[in-house]
């Protein structure tokens, strides 16, 4: 099977994998945007209505609204399975470490 120091390089593996997610990486700074002044022009000029005409808007049916909750439903029990099993590879080095404490000679 498995040798204890085999078994801890692994564990560390999936630590030190796991761990990079909250890490930020290197950061891209953009190129500053020209100044804009501000005039009295500028603050009292009348806004311009938007077409807002494209966007279709309308009532779901009850059979819509169904299916919308069960797509939505899967999605959460996806998401919720994917944070459970996230949360127990996380939990795994702590339990190892438990058994080392309390099981060693």
């Amino acid at each position: 099977m498995f040798s204890i120091s085999r078994f801890t390089a692994f564990i560390l593996c999936l630590v030190v994998a796991s761990s990079t997610a909250f890490v930020s990486g290197p950061e891209r700074r953009a190129v500053s945007a020209p100044r804009t002044f501000v005039t009295a022009a500028s603050i009292f000029k009348k806004k311009q209505d938007e077409d807002l005409s494209a966007i279709e808007s309308r009532d779901m049916t009850r059979e819509e609204m169904v299916e919308l909750n069960k797509k939505n439903e899967d999605i959460m029990n996806a998401e919720l399975g994917a944070m459970t099993g996230f949360s127990l590879v996380l939990s795994l080095p702590i339990l190892y470490l438990c058994w080392v404490a309390f099981f060693s000679d």
